[in-house]
């Protein structure tokens, strides 16, 4: 045996034998830690966005409201121009008012005596209710805005979410999409069986079918998952990481971080005082 291949005194050879290593004596493989900056970042922004919406919420003078919506709005377009990503972006915003829409379509109208009339209570509850959402959308979007899942689990575990629910989150976020193209597929074979849906039990029995069929894969889905896990050496104790090829979510501008800090300062602060 010659005396590279020989193990060393004492027994069988370490781990770390046959893995290629630096002059300085480090494993190729490994991966410099990311800076101090980049870590930190991810969480202030996250804690940023759950003050500022915690803040927002308190306040009830439409004055404001519009003031943190101005805000909100000016650390959009602080994202838009860093991220370029206009539309995604809109298309989030655009899906929060969807639901604002169907508030005032609800919310202002009251049967009284004389049947459905307006009421100047509700009318003044939808608004309240408008501008709080558009605001605390504003702020969350423009501050979250280029982190996916995975970083906003690793920032919440830093903040002190137990990693238990860091990891569900992403985990769920992840499979969310796997699950909703086996519906695809499923909905496609159905058609192709000539299924039609309507207002019969028929229909009734077939989505009841299908939402079982999901529920097993699910299930069937989350034991392989959990098996390769564990065959990959997986560790419950370590916060969940993004895969490898994953892009680093971009820093957000030092002035939008200073803007959402300025009002979380703001709205707290008029809590308090009972300006609101």
């Amino acid at each position: 045996m010659s005396a590279s291949a020989r193990p060393p005194e004492g027994g069988a050879p370490s781990l770390g034998e046959g893995v290629a290593r630096r002059r300085d004596g480090s494993p190729v493989s490994a991966r410099p830690a990311p800076p101090a900056r980049q870590v930190r970042v991810p969480r202030v922004r996250l804690a940023a966005a759950v003050g500022a919406s915690v803040g927002i919420s308190l306040l009830n003078d439409p004055g404001l409201l519009l003031a943190a919506g101005g805000l909100g709005l000016a650390l959009l377009l602080a994202a838009i121009l860093s991220s370029g990503n206009m539309s995604r972006l809109l298309r989030r915003l655009l899906v929060v008012n969807v639901f604002v829409l169907m508030l005032w379509l609800t919310l202002p109208w009251e049967l009284g005596a004389n049947g459905l009339a307006a009421s100047d209570e509700g009318r003044r509850l939808a608004l309240l209710i408008s501008l709080r959402t558009n605001a605390i959308a504003l702020c969350c979007i423009g501050l979250l805005a280029g982190m996916d899942a995975f970083a906003v689990a690793r920032a919440a575990s830093g903040l002190g979410l137990p990693p238990k629910m860091a990891r569900l989150l992403a985990l769920m976020v992840r499979y969310f999409g796997l699950l909703d193209d086996s519906r695809r597929r499923i909905e496609r074979a159905m058609r192709a069986r000539g299924f039609r849906p309507g207002f019969n039990l028929r229909t009734l029995q077939v989505l009841a079918q299908l939402v079982a069929l999901l529920l097993v894969h699910a299930m069937l889905r989350a034991e392989r998952v959990g098996m390769a896990m564990r065959a990959r050496g997986f560790a419950p104790h370590t916060p969940p990481a993004s895969p490898a090829n994953r892009r680093r979510p971009a820093a957000a501008p030092a002035p939008a971080l200073g803007a959402s800090l300025l009002l979380l300062g703001i709205v707290l602060g008029s809590a308090w005082l009972g300006i609101g």
